[in-house]
């Protein structure tokens, strides 16, 4: 009878929504699912026949609930919010040894200066002139300790590029072979929905790496590439990035991306994390360490310089009082084996005479010549640059709250429309049971007519 398969269509479409029900429910705390709906459509009645109201029912496909565009600006703020989190990191990191009391070098600079202030009331005091011994040893500390943070949080870069290059070749090479599952998967028609979200978690996991773009193909696999267009996923092969580092510089690195036997230079900012890390190290951290390293050499060379005009205590031409290895001054910088006698202050050696100790103390507003601010005296020099990262870092303070807004925003988007409701799906559970029990009965009264009609025989 037309009524009991009719029927049977209703019920066993209603059993598949409910399958497809159960299963958004078991999904509902699963990380990156997208609900599914079973999708129904009319089975139109027999050609010819005017009385026939149809056969009943289909599921003509199960439908993961997404938007590309939702997801992809998913993606897109994941690589800003990555970005920003370690640039503002870093940036905090560097403000804040900048500003520790043993790193600060202007307070170094203000003790030096001030013992040979002290000096000036009596030059030729043994007690006086060791503590201008004392205070440059100190103030030379103050430069290696620095510069050793500098250098640590260098180091530190180096490493975390290195583990962001693993972690994102990992995920390059799953994404292909999630490509390679579904590119079969397409072709005998199976279901795809869990390959999809699988495949989709781990872009959005990449592109907090690097910046990417995506291109579906026709085959049903995911074209991958950097935001500059080196290509990082083709199909079911990957290509993996790798860091060339740098001849003069060992925790420096230009990356490049090498897909089969091609190496592709990536020459702008790769995005994500590994993009912060470089614009970090270039922009703002090396620069600050070439600065430091200058200030080191021109408080060495000028001291030295101006002490070398005078006669020391014993007669003798005055002694240098700092020295340092000219390829890492700040991390050399150190002082002779000077003695309090040997602190030339006196042009004629006479032991009133505090010419050269003067001049000495001149130093403290001669301008000398510092990579990146200029003819600018050691103390202005290092206020600047201490003001400089402070000023970089409440922006890159401000840029994570912004971009990671605008990303809690994307996800709640992306969830608004994908992620699995319980009320929904227990609204959908009451609806699809409803249908099963009404075909039930829809069977039941076609079997009660079947043998009604079987008794009148």
């Amino acid at each position: 009878m037309s009524l009991i398969n009719i029927a049977m269509s209703g019920l066993n479409a209603n059993s598949v929504a409910l399958n497809v029900t159960a299963q958004n429910v078991a999904n509902i705390n699963t990380p990156g699912y997208s609900r599914q709906q079973a999708v129904m459509a009319s089975v139109a009645g027999s050609v010819g026949n005017s009385l026939s109201a149809g056969m009943g029912v289909e599921v003509t496909s199960i439908r993961r609930i997404t938007d590309g565009f939702v997801v992809k600006q998913v993606w897109s703020t994941n690589s800003s919010a990555a970005f920003a989190s370690s640039f503002h990191t870093s940036m905090s990191q560097l403000e804040n040894t900048l500003s520790a009391d043993g790193l600060n070098l202007s307070s170094g600079l203000d003790s030096l200066f001030a013992a040979l202030n002290e000096a000036t009331t009596k030059p030729e005091s043994q007690p006086l002139r060791q503590q201008v011994i004392n205070e440059a040893e100190a103030l030379a500390r103050r430069f290696n300790a620095l510069n050793d943070a500098m250098h640590s949080q260098h180091k530190d870069m180096h490493d975390q590029r290195n583990a962001s290059i693993a972690h994102g070749n990992s995920l390059l090479s799953n994404i292909a072979d999630i490509n390679s599952q579904l590119m079969a998967v397409q072709g005998t028609g199976g279901s795809a929905a869990q390959l999809l979200d699988t495949r989709d978690a781990l872009i959005g996991e990449l592109a907090m790496v690097v910046d990417i773009r995506t291109t579906e193909q026709p085959d049903g696999s995911l074209q991958v590439t950097l935001a500059s267009g080196q290509p990082l996923v083709m199909g079911g092969e990957a290509g993996q990035l790798k860091a060339v580092t740098h001849s003069n510089d060992a925790y420096m690195a230009d990356i490049h991306v090498e897909f089969g036997p091609q190496s592709f230079a990536v020459s702008s900012n790769v995005g994500g994390g590994l993009g912060a890390i470089s614009q970090y190290q270039t922009e703002v951290l090396k620069p600050n360490q070439v600065a430091i390293n200058d200030m080191a050499k021109g408080l060495a060379d000028e001291v030295n310089a101006v002490l070398a005009t005078g006669i020391d205590l014993n007669g003798n031409p005055g002694a240098p009082l700092f020295t340092y290895d000219p390829s890492n001054p700040a991390n050399s910088l150190t002082i002779t084996d000077v003695t309090a006698d040997d602190l030339a202050f006196s042009s004629d050696g006479n032991e009133g005479n505090s010419d050269v100790l003067k001049a000495l103390i001149e130093l403290s507003n001669k301008p000398m010549a510092i990579t990146g601010y200029g003819n600018v005296s050691l103390n202005d020099a290092f206020t600047s640059m201490v003001g400089d990262v402070a000023i970089k870092s409440r922006q890159a303070a401000a840029d994570f709250e912004a971009n990671s807004a605008m990303n809690k925003d994307a996800i709640t988007q992306r969830n608004n429309l994908s992620a699995v409701s319980s009320d929904e799906e227990a609204g959908n559970l009451m609806v699809f049971a409803n249908a099963h029990n009404a075909n039930m009965k829809v069977i039941s009264t076609a079997n009660e007519l079947f043998d009604s009609v079987l008794q009148l025989f």
